[in-house]
């Protein structure tokens, strides 16, 4: 199963400037990350080349860190492609606590990752539809 380290920093300068730099000192390559803010606090969400390693190296410089499974949906980079995937999962009844996307080729491919609350069925439902989910080494190797 893929996953997401997520990281719960105050909300003031240096904070993702530190979360990057244990990353990338420690030669972990992120995949893909985002940035949420609440007010006082943030999320910073992130997929990595080696998500454990991400987690322990965190945790080492005293940062709160959480662990989230998440899917990897691949999908064509055309309009419709997201509304696609959103409409099927609200047609089978599977809410969405989070997601973000990025393009690997413009006009070729994109990824969706989506956080749920029943990751196995998500998954499970979604490769039944015909769409096409990342596995934990294909999505820590793009």
């Amino acid at each position: 199963m893929a996953s997401q380290v997520t990281v719960f920093v105050e909300n003031r300068p240096g904070r993702i400037s530190k979360v990057t730099r244990v990353l990338a000192d420690n030669e972990l390559n992120i995949r893909a990350i985002t940035i949420s803010d609440m007010g006082e606090y943030g999320l910073i969400n992130v997929v990595t080349n080696d998500p454990d390693r991400a987690e322990e190296v965190l945790r080492k410089e005293g940062l709160t860190v959480s662990r989230k499974y998440v899917i990897g949906v691949m999908m064509e980079d055309k309009p419709g492609s997201l509304a696609d995937i959103a409409e099927f999962l609200h047609k089978k009844e599977i809410n969405v606590a989070n997601a973000y996307g990025f393009i690997l080729k413009e006009g070729a491919r994109a990824v969706l990752i989506i956080e749920v609350d029943d990751f196995t069925h998500a998954e499970r439902v979604l490769k039944k539809g015909g769409f096409h989910t990342l596995t934990k080494e294909e999505l820590e190797n793009l």
